[in-house]
C-alpha cells in the first residue's frame, strides 16, 4: 500500500499522468527525428554532442558539460532533451 501511494504521490509531482504523457510523447517524438537526420548529423556534427528538444537541434558542443551548460543557458529541461554524441567511430559498450 505505501508503494502505492508513493507512485501516486510520485505522479502528482510530475503534473498528473496527462503531463506524464505528454512529455513521454514528445520525447518519443525527438527520438524518432533525432534518427531521421542521422547522415546530416555526421556531415554537420561529427564528434560532437548534440541536444534535440522539441524536434529541433537546440545545442550541440565537444563536451557534454559543455552541451549541459548551453541546455541550461536556454532553460531547456535537461531531462527531457535527446542527448547523444555523434561518433566517427562506433564504440561498444558493455553495461
Amino acid at each position: 500500500m505505501a508503494i502505492a501511494m508513493d507512485i501516486k504521490s510520485v505522479v502528482a509531482a510530475a503534473g498528473g499522468e496527462e503531463v506524464i504523457e505528454l512529455k513521454l510523447r514528445r520525447f518519443e517524438e525527438d527520438v524518432y527525428f533525432l534518427q531521421s537526420l542521422r547522415q546530416e548529423l555526421f556531415r554537420d556534427y561529427l564528434d560532437q554532442w548534440i541536444a534535440v528538444y522539441e524536434k529541433s537541434i537546440v545545442a550541440h558542443a565537444q563536451s557534454l558539460s559543455d552541451l549541459r551548460r548551453q541546455l541550461s543557458l536556454k532553460r531547456i529541461p535537461q531531462n527531457e532533451a535527446v542527448v547523444d554524441f555523434i561518433a566517427s567511430e562506433r564504440k561498444a559498450m558493455l553495461l
